[in-house]
């Protein structure tokens, strides 16, 4: 069975795990790579209950961030009579606060999308508007083929009269 064509819509980084994330005729299908072993889920357009979008800052990385800054400038700051140390140390604290600084302001946004059994989830750092263009795309998308699959059941048949039961005979 060949698959049919995919689009990529994003990915989703941490640090154990790869996953990347593409848009099928009839499924959001996320491609998740750990360590050797991949893994292949799909979430149904039709089966999915909810597409959110959020903006977070992502604590975990800005402590991290923020304390290898702090522990570069105290070096530069106690070490501020050599010249040398002073600019080495101020120098290797500087990419650190600027990141920190950088996630403070921009953020990440956030495209999570729920199905009855699995999760798709993608972070855009720094595409703002690709995180919106996602987001459309899927609820229209999910819209689309529910409100077909709608269209497609039949009515429910009318109930069954029930024939009169028998006299009871006291």
């Amino acid at each position: 069975m060949t698959p049919g064509p995919r689009k990529k819509l994003g990915r989703n980084v941490t640090a154990m795990t790869r996953e990347a994330i593409f848009e099928t005729a009839d499924a959001i299908e996320v491609e998740s790579r750990a360590g050797y072993e991949v893994t292949r889920k799909r979430v149904l357009f039709e089966e999915v209950l909810l597409v959110t979008i959020h903006r977070a800052v992502g604590l975990p990385y800005v402590i991290s961030l923020g304390l290898l800054a702090i522990i570069f400038g105290a070096v530069a700051l106690a070490g501020f009579r050599e010249p040398v140390v002073f600019i080495t140390f101020g120098l290797l604290a500087l990419p650190f606060l600027t990141a920190c600084v950088v996630r403070l302001i921009l953020k990440v946004d956030t495209v999570s999308v729920f199905g009855r059994r699995s999760k798709a989830v993608m972070r855009f750092a720094i595409h703002k508007r690709r995180a919106r263009e996602v987001y459309g795309r899927i609820c229209s998308r999910t819209s689309e083929v529910q409100r077909s699959m709608v269209a497609v059941e039949p009515a429910a048949p009318a109930p069954v009269e029930q024939p009169p039961l028998p006299p009871t005979s006291e």
